[in-house]
């Protein structure tokens, strides 16, 4: 074969691959997008026929990625850095399983198929978020989608159901907009905020798209503070923090501050107007015991098993043993994900975690100087802040048990890891 003929066979193979992108992309990204939003509608994926839906859904769009790019198109399966650690925190929940080394196996079993499924997104979101168009259409489907259900939330608490949707009961729990518990919404909303705050501060929208940018930032955070959840308050400070600090370290001048405030007035007096003063006055209550009682118990439960833990999903069987306090409530959770992995996995599994973690902030916050000048960019800040948010609200809820809240954190990881804002669009 000439060199004329083998440069030929490349400009070909080239084409094909180009093609195979322009007429996939957009059906993995819907199919994607589809998944995530579905959890969360479906009351956050908590009920197990919804819980099953998830993860055959996300299992399913990862089957036929897999076969499409590898045995069908050859292309190549594109790396990311939380691979190991996700690898590895699942061989600890696999020896759990083999090795019997859990309370209850049947409910550790559960858990790793939910985690297969995280994994599964996980994977997706790496292969698909690599050009402009893409993460385009994913932040704006993403940030589209928070402010309608921020939107519909606000509403269905100023209506004051206690009803899904209006229509289906949900007992005694504390709704709030398609979640039956609020804290865990607040944990949505920390994810999908930022979207509309980064946006609002970029240079990609101007005039009348940046005011409808930021009236969704403010919606979407409105509504984490009207769901009285303390951790979500805290969670979003703490992003407005993470993002003050690194906007302003990149852009001089008092612009970004001067928006960062506008930005929290306008929330302030969007709650002014549809708040109350009870909404205040729970969030300055600070006198809890429960989380503090829960914690010791937890602690104690981790040094009767602290290398590999009681295992994965086995909270809830092995606590009511080590339970110290009377209480009326059925204790499910430790109220902190970083407390329960370290019961449930012991340290080889909370040394994954934080490995991961780790490893999401290590390539998650490379060169944020060009941060506003693409798609990719904006998309990865708000990840990287987003995922912050979920972390920060990980020390006081366990909203990283939501499968809903679960998918869109582990796929807001693959984005901030993933993505380069360095790229030309």
């Amino acid at each position: 074969m000439t060199v004329l003929e083998r440069a030929s066979t490349e400009i070909r193979g080239q084409k094909t691959v180009i093609e195979a992108k322009r007429l996939y992309s957009p059906v993995y990204l819907t199919s994607l997008s589809t998944v995530l939003i579905f959890g969360v509608l479906a009351f956050g994926a908590v009920e197990i026929w919804a819980n099953a839906l998830l993860e055959i859904g996300a299992v399913m769009l990862f089957t036929v990625m897999v076969v499409h790019k590898i045995c069908i198109s050859e292309l190549q399966v594109r790396w990311s850095p939380l691979y190991p650690p996700m690898l590895a925190f699942a061989a600890v929940a696999a020896a759990q399983v083999v090795f019997n080394l859990t309370a209850y196996r049947y409910a550790t079993l559960l858990v790793c198929l939910q985690y297969v499924a995280y994994g599964a997104l996980l994977f997706v979101a790496t292969q698909i978020a690599g050009d402009a168009g893409s993460a385009k259409n994913l932040f704006l489907t993403f940030a589209c989608f928070g402010s309608a259900v921020a939107l519909f939330a606000i509403c269905q608490y100023l209506s004051g159901t206690s009803n899904f949707y209006w229509l289906r009961s949900s007992g005694n729990g504390r709704i709030f907009g398609p979640y039956f518990n609020r804290n865990h919404y607040a944990g949505l909303m920390e994810m999908l905020t930022p979207l509309g705050l980064v946006l609002s501060l970029s240079r990609l929208v101007h005039g009348g798209q940046r005011i409808l940018a930021a009236f969704a930032a403010i919606i979407m955070a409105g509504s984490i503070v009207l769901t009285l959840s303390r951790g979500g308050v805290i969670s979003l400070v703490a992003e407005l923090m993470i993002l003050f600090w690194i906007t302003s370290r990149v852009q001089k001048g008092s612009l970004i501050r001067n928006r960062m405030l506008l930005l929290v007035v306008s929330t302030l007096a969007f709650l002014a107007f549809v708040g109350s003063s009870t909404t205040w006055s729970h969030l300055g209550d600070l006198q809890e015991s429960f989380r503090w009682d829960v914690l010791k118990d937890s602690l104690r439960m981790f040094a009767h098993k602290p290398i590999l833990g009681w295992g994965l999903g086995t909270f809830e069987t092995v606590y009511p043993a080590y339970r110290s306090f009377y209480t009326t409530l059925y204790v499910n959770a430790a109220h902190n994900d970083y407390v329960q992995v370290l019961v449930e996995t012991g340290i080889l599994g909370f040394a994954c975690v934080l490995w991961f973690i780790s490893v999401l902030y290590r390539n998650g916050a490379k060169d944020f100087r060009h941060w506003n000048q693409s798609w990719r960019g904006v998309l990865r800040l708000s990840a990287l802040v987003a995922c912050t948010g979920l972390l920060v609200h990980s020390v006081l809820d366990f909203n990283l048990q939501v499968p809903a809240n679960a998918a869109f954190f582990f796929v807001f990881c693959a984005l901030a890891t993933r993505l380069s804002p360095r790229e030309s669009d």
